[in-house]
């Protein structure tokens, strides 16, 4: 007779860390350099925008959008600003994507920048019109094809922006580490929305409509900083190890 096989005993089960880098799974250096650009992207659009309106004679900064520095000699370099932005936002998308998935959020999220990113880049090659007295002479007169897209590409950009904070917040929202940040997310976009309808009230020039876009755009933009420097933080192995417990220690 043969004997028996010998009872075997509970198969052993390997630690695994979680699969998110919300929640401390270290990203690759390819995935920080992509939302990387993102945020550098962001710093460098801002300098450039700065400058050129505080160089450029007649421009208001607090008045007049940042578009309307695409008008005018040495508008160019505006416009390159736009697409180069976009260019990199279109590339961190795939880092945010990285970051996020498997989860809610992780392919709407993504898209949302890369439409805003497509948005930027379209409106770098199409430059609004002129209005509000810029450039110095300048009058307003009968829209044209590329002003109208212009405007069509700077609503889709903002639209997508606003709506990516929201799809954060509630990805946070379901992630205990991150719940008190659905807060903040979710305040990002409602912002967001309240600033670029106060500068759409402005009529896109006069009063405050420069300070109100740019707080529009900002408002994501400190919302992104503010998650990527936690990513960072977290991802740590230290502060992962303490935050995951005895599973994280067992496979690192």
């Amino acid at each position: 007779m043969t004997a028996p096989a010998p009872a075997m005993g509970p198969r052993a089960v390997t630690p695994r860390l979680p699969r998110t880098g919300l929640v401390g799974r270290p990203l690759s250096v390819r995935a920080w350099l992509l939302l990387a650009a993102g945020t550098v992207g962001g710093l460098v659009f801002t300098g450039v925008y700065l400058a050129e309106g505080a160089t450029r004679a007649g421009y208001q900064t607090l008045v007049q959008p940042v578009s309307a520095l695409s008008l005018g000699p040495g508008g160019w370099v505006q416009q390159l600003n736009f697409v180069v932005f976009g260019v990199l936002v279109c590339l961190s998308a795939v880092g945010w994507r990285a970051a996020l998935a498997p989860g809610r959020g992780a392919l709407a999220f993504p898209m949302l920048r890369l439409i805003a990113g497509v948005g930027l880049v379209m409106d770098g090659l199409f430059a609004q019109d002129p209005s509000g007295g810029y450039p110095p002479g300048a009058r307003a007169g009968a829209a044209t094809v590329h002003g109208q897209l212009h405007t069509l590409f700077a609503v889709i950009t903002i639209t997508a922006l606003a709506g990516g904070c929201f799809v954060l917040a509630a990805r946070f929202a379901a992630e205990p580490l991150w719940r008190r940040w659905a807060v903040f997310a979710a305040a990002a976009g409602v912002a967001t929305i309240m600033f670029i309808a106060a500068f759409g009230t402005a009529g896109g020039h006069g009063g405050l409509a420069g300070l109100w876009e740019r707080a529009a755009g900002g408002a994501t933009s400190v919302l992104t900083v503010a998650v990527l420097a936690r990513l960072a933080i977290i991802s740590r192995p230290g502060v992962r190890a303490r935050r995951l417990g005895p599973a994280a220690r067992g496979v690192a």
